[in-house]
């Protein structure tokens, strides 16, 4: 394998590696930004992700058999590894901060508008079925 395929090789971890750390970036302000209820940074946020995920997927394969065999691709393994384990960290923390999100929007929209049936305890301790009971009063 030729100098110039090693240093492809080397330039392609370093683009990969470049593009982990802002994939790593826009999660961390994602997170921030659904700690500050801030849609319109969230919106932005999303956005640029779109756009740098746009960019790994035109990644054209590169041969790095030789590359392989060098102290800079053991070096490459590991940081790509341990930038994805906080990538993915730091995702499953903004999938649950976004479920949490959408339980108290379901929430306040059963209460808002009221469920089918709300099922309360009684005083005898028993399920006790009620009517539908909206905290605003439609019929006027």
């Amino acid at each position: 394998m030729s100098t110039v395929s090693t240093a492809k090789a080397q330039e392609r971890m370093a683009e990969e590696i470049s593009l982990l750390r802002q994939l790593l970036a826009l999660a961390t302000a994602k997170k921030e930004a659904l700690f500050e209820n801030n849609l319109e940074a969230l919106r932005e946020i999303v956005d640029e992700e779109e756009q740098t995920l746009a960019v790994v997927d035109r990644f054209q394969r590169v041969d790095d058999g030789e590359a392989r065999e060098s102290t800079e691709f053991h070096d490459f393994i590991q940081e790509r590894a341990a930038i994805l384990a906080e990538l993915k960290e730091i995702n499953l923390l903004n999938q649950q901060l976004l479920e949490d999100a959408l339980a108290v929007v379901e929430y306040s929209l059963k209460l808002i508008h009221g469920e089918e049936e709300n099922n309360l305890y009684g005083s005898s301790g028993q399920v006790k079925v009620g009517g539908n009971q909206s905290v605003v009063n439609w019929r006027g």
